[in-house]
C-alpha cells in the first residue's frame, strides 16, 4: 500500500538533461538573460528571435513587461543568472511542456535561488511559467502555495 500511495502522490517528474539538445538549453538561457537585460535597461521593447506563445506574450506587453520588471527589481534587486540545474514535466498531461530551472544570484538574497521558465516540446515555444522561488522545481513551489496542509 505504501509503494502504491507513493507512486500515485507525484504529479511531477523530472526530465533528464541529458535529453536536451544544446540549443534547447541556449534558448532557454538566452531568453532569460533577454528578459533580465531588457528589465535592466529599461527597455520595454518587443522580444524578437524567439517563438513565444500568445499566453505569455500578454504578458511582455510594454505595459505588462515594465510592471513586472519593477517587480521583480523592488523583490530581488540584481539578478545574474547561472546555469540550468534540473528540468520538470507534469505527468498530466504528459510531454509537452517543460520547466526549466536556473539557478539565480540576486542582489537581496542570500540562499540559492531558481528562475522557472516554461519550454513547450514542440518548436521550442517560451511559455508560463516565469517564476522565482526558493524551490528548484517549480511545481513543488506551487505544491506549498496551494496545498497546505
Amino acid at each position: 500500500i505504501p509503494i502504491l500511495l507513493g507512486s500515485c502522490n507525484s504529479r511531477y517528474s523530472a526530465v533528464s538533461l541529458s535529453k536536451f539538445n544544446i540549443e534547447r538549453k541556449q534558448i532557454g538561457q538566452n531568453f532569460v538573460k533577454t528578459y533580465l537585460e531588457k528589465c535592466e535597461n529599461k527597455d520595454y521593447s518587443e522580444f524578437e528571435g524567439f517563438n513565444i506563445s500568445k499566453k505569455f506574450q500578454t504578458k511582455l506587453l510594454p505595459d505588462s513587461l515594465k510592471k513586472s520588471c519593477n517587480y521583480l527589481s523592488y523583490k530581488n534587486g540584481k539578478i545574474t543568472v547561472g546555469k540550468l540545474v534540473s528540468a520538470h514535466t507534469a505527468n498530466s498531461p504528459k510531454d509537452f511542456l517543460d520547466v526549466l530551472n536556473f539557478e539565480i544570484k540576486t542582489e537581496k538574497s542570500a540562499k540559492p535561488m531558481y528562475l522557472h521558465l516554461g519550454m513547450y516540446r514542440d518548436q521550442n515555444y517560451i511559455e508560463m511559467p516565469f517564476y522565482i522561488s526558493a524551490d528548484e522545481s517549480y511545481y513543488e513551489t506551487i505544491r506549498k502555495k496551494y496545498y497546505k496542509k
